[in-house]
């Protein structure tokens, strides 16, 4: 399997400092999402701004997707497979239909508030996940799909997508 589909950037090397890690990631996000408006399917992608005093000055939204919450630890720890796939949101959001991306709506249920939309590039275990609003989307995450469980849990949904 090839590390990025032919439409798509390459993957983020992340070798190096926490710092140098964490600039690179960041100025992927500010480029992609903060200094340009992004839209799905004609409806504009907003993302979670709060800035919480543990979040090193960076929005939720930019934590969860390239991080994933630890339960033992009690916070969060970089996810190296997410985040380097941060580049990949972005175009995936706003791609055309392509065979390659599983676009689709899933009943969540209550807890979670109903209906989201998946973008799921099933090749390439690369999910992005927006929920809709009145008129725009709200991006919740995005993750690497790394365990056989997911895969199955993620093939359900889409089979029974809405």
């Amino acid at each position: 399997m090839n590390s990025a589909p032919d439409f798509l950037p390459p993957i983020l090397e992340l070798s190096g400092s926490w710092d140098e890690i964490l600039r690179k990631l960041y100025f992927v996000f500010v480029r992609d999402f903060k200094s340009n408006q992004v839209k799905h399917r004609s409806l504009i992608v907003l993302y979670d701004q709060r800035i919480f005093p543990d979040g090193e000055g960076k929005e939720e939204g930019f934590w969860h997707v390239v991080s994933r919450y630890d339960t033992k630890l009690g916070h969060r720890l970089i996810d190296y497979r997410r985040a380097e796939r941060l580049p990949w949101a972005r175009p995936l959001m706003e791609s055309p239909e392509r065979s390659e991306i599983k676009v689709f709506d899933y009943v969540e249920g209550p807890k979670d508030k109903g209906i989201r939309r998946y973008i799921w590039l099933d090749e390439y275990d690369y999910v992005l996940i927006l929920q809709r609003k009145k008129k725009a989307f709200y991006w919740i995450t995005a993750f690497y799909v790394d365990t056989r469980w997911k895969r199955e849990d993620m093939k359900k949904r889409f089979v029974e997508r809405v």
